[in-house]
């Protein structure tokens, strides 16, 4: 459990919570020492992108299954 008060730890946390892969989180750990954060911020923004891309996939799939599973409902059998 990273130390609350440590800034590094708690930043290295929240990519962990992100859900990035350990590659983009060493990616961002190491642009923050050096100060590149308009690189970070880019990675960052790239990172959510695909976030956000995958959450719309997911919306769809839902979609899709809540039409099949009301159609099943009102007609009580597969359409």
């Amino acid at each position: 459990m990273p130390d609350a008060n440590n800034e590094a730890q708690r930043f290295y946390q929240n990519l962990i919570d992100i859900g990035l892969g350990e590659e983009t989180i060493s990616h961002c750990v190491f642009l923050k020492k050096e100060g590149r954060n308009r690189e970070l911020l880019l990675t960052l923004q790239n990172s959510r992108r695909t976030l956000l891309e995958q959450i719309h996939i997911d919306q769809k799939r839902l979609d899709c299954l809540d039409y099949l599973v009301c159609r099943l409902n009102k007609k009580g059998g597969v359409p």
